[in-house]
């Protein structure tokens, strides 16, 4: 991020990352390696959308991507207790 140069941006980021650490290792934990590897295919989808250039491909697989994280969260309320 940082080289997009938006110092503010970056800070922003870095800050959530740092925020969130607990709440993703208990997801990874949630859903074991087969729905890790599910995410991180996602990633690379969302990505190699964007490096086409193609905005409305990555928003459709982004939509899904959220779409399915908020689904399995839901079943694992306990994470935020």
């Amino acid at each position: 991020y940082e080289g997009a140069r938006m110092p503010q941006l970056a800070q922003m980021i870095h800050k959530f990352w740092n925020t969130t650490q607990q709440y993703r290792r208990a997801f990874a934990a949630s859903v074991g390696k087969a729905g890790m590897a599910a995410v991180h295919h996602e990633h690379r989808l969302i990505l190699e959308a964007l490096k086409r250039r193609d905005g409305e491909q990555a928003g459709l697989i982004l939509y899904g991507h959220i779409r399915r994280t908020r689904l399995q969260l839901e079943q694992h309320t306990e994470m935020f207790a």
